[in-house]
């Protein structure tokens, strides 16, 4: 089992961390690697399916959008290797200040699916390190976009 939180300080305001967690969701090859062939198969107002090609494996993935709450939550449809979600999330570092940085959290609650190695099987590692690498991204862009105002 995969329980694990992430977190990364974001200088930024709230609506501009929001956008980028939207725009990974609508394009996630420009945040992480290996995917191929991204669309959103469904849409509704708050419920999205995201199918993808992720380093050769179809992944498919039911999201659940709660914009007041800053969160989008990631459900595990079909995927090679785990069931369970993934919560990527704002969190305020303070509730009095709206100039206060914000933490971009993931809170991740992942299944292996099987013990066995079928050929090539991305370990946990390299699937924190993933989400670490598009947790950069998603700070950096979204850090340069309210610079620019």
């Amino acid at each position: 089992m995969l329980v694990r939180t992430l977190q990364v300080v974001v200088h930024c305001e709230h609506k501009t961390l929001w956008n980028m967690l939207m725009d990974r969701l609508q394009h996630p090859e420009r945040y992480m690697q290996g995917v191929a062939e991204a669309r959103l198969t469904e849409e509704s107002r708050d419920v999205f399916i995201s199918e993808m090609t992720l380093h050769g494996e179809r992944v498919k993935e039911r999201v659940l959008a709660r914009p007041y709450d800053g969160e989008l939550r990631h459900e595990l449809i079909e995927h090679p290797q785990f069931t369970g979600f993934i919560v990527r999330k704002i969190v305020k570092s303070a509730r009095q200040s709206p100039v206060a940085p914000l933490y971009l959290e993931y809170d991740l609650d992942l299944l292996r699916k099987s013990l066995k190695v079928q050929g090539v099987v991305r370990g946990e590692e390299e699937i924190l390190t993933d989400l670490e690498t598009e947790m950069q991204k998603v700070k950096m862009r979204a850090e340069e976009s309210d610079s620019r105002g």
